[in-house]
């Protein structure tokens, strides 16, 4: 609501004045955030095209095309925390201003969008999470999250055998213990929520699980370097962060699946330092 005080010394307005002012946050500052504690706290809003998105995103955002954005105002709460973003930041700029209308409590507008993000991304469409490992239709996400969780166990088992370097290799074993952790977590809630079927049957690991050559079969130079299987461990983190995020928009697995969320960003930020410090030697040496 815009009211207007139209006595001798205010009768002229700056157009400006018609919009409210956007409060902004930088790509710098979504990333931190992403990073931290409280990445749970807020949502984050897509506004661009579905084609957009499935060539890459912010983990966790929550897709809404611009001109759908009225009739899909449902889907978002308007009490957490939204940050919005598109590729340069006209389009989310816009989508602020229609959430603010909306009686949205805080809004941000990611500056510059994503054409100035320096993070990780997330890829394909909002149906879809790490699709080496996920294939077919599983009946829960239990099922569907186990069977990412127990690929990724066995990525990490298969690189660190071959890993040259001792401390890339406890890293690697490190990353497959954590991921048989999250699969006995998964086991366990969905027990206690009254699931009776055996998860790790419903795995779309191949019987007798992956091998070198598969691996090599599906990624081939992710695979030459150290640096480039960090980098592709990092976009499979990404996306498993992705897909709890998603998780926890469902009824009754909020809190589970963000907490899940906030480890598969720990174990992002692990290898993210790793990398920093492969990085970091490979310049010293140069």
């Amino acid at each position: 609501m815009i009211s207007f005080n139209l006595n001798q010394h205010n009768a002229m307005i700056n157009w400006n004045s018609l919009f409210n002012r956007q409060q902004e946050i930088s790509t710098e500052e979504v990333k931190n955030l992403l990073h931290s504690p409280a990445a749970g706290s807020h949502q984050l809003l897509d506004v661009r095209q579905p084609a957009e998105y499935r060539t890459f995103h912010l983990p966790g955002a929550l897709l809404i095309p611009l001109n759908d954005l009225a009739e899909r105002l449902a889907e978002l709460d308007p009490e957490r925390e939204t940050i919005v973003y598109c590729r340069s930041g006209a389009r989310s700029n816009a989508a602020c201003q229609i959430l603010r209308a909306e009686n949205f409590r805080s809004v941000r507008n990611m500056t510059g969008g994503i054409l100035q993000w320096q993070g990780e991304t997330a890829i394909g469409g909002e149906q879809q999470g790490l699709d080496y490992f996920l294939s077919g239709s599983y009946d829960n996400p239990f099922s569907m999250a186990y069977g990412m969780e127990s690929g990724l166990q066995q990525f990490y088992q298969i690189l660190a055998k071959r890993a040259e370097e001792p401390k890339i290799a406890r890293l690697l074993e490190g990353m497959a213990v954590f991921e048989e952790g999250h699969m006995a977590r998964l086991a366990a809630r969905y027990r206690n929520s009254g699931g009776e079927q055996d998860l790790a049957a419903q795995s779309p690991v191949p019987e007798g699980g992956l091998g070198m050559e598969d691996l090599r079969e599906a990624f081939g130079e992710q695979l030459r370097t150290p640096e480039a299987v960090l980098q592709l461990a990092m976009g499979f983190e990404a996306q498993a962060y992705d897909l709890y995020s998603r998780l926890a928009r469902a009824k009754g697995l909020r809190e589970f699946a963000l907490e899940m969320a906030a480890e598969e960003q720990q174990h992002l930020n692990r290898l993210s330092g790793e990398l920093d410090r492969l990085l970091t030697e490979e310049s010293t040496r140069a």
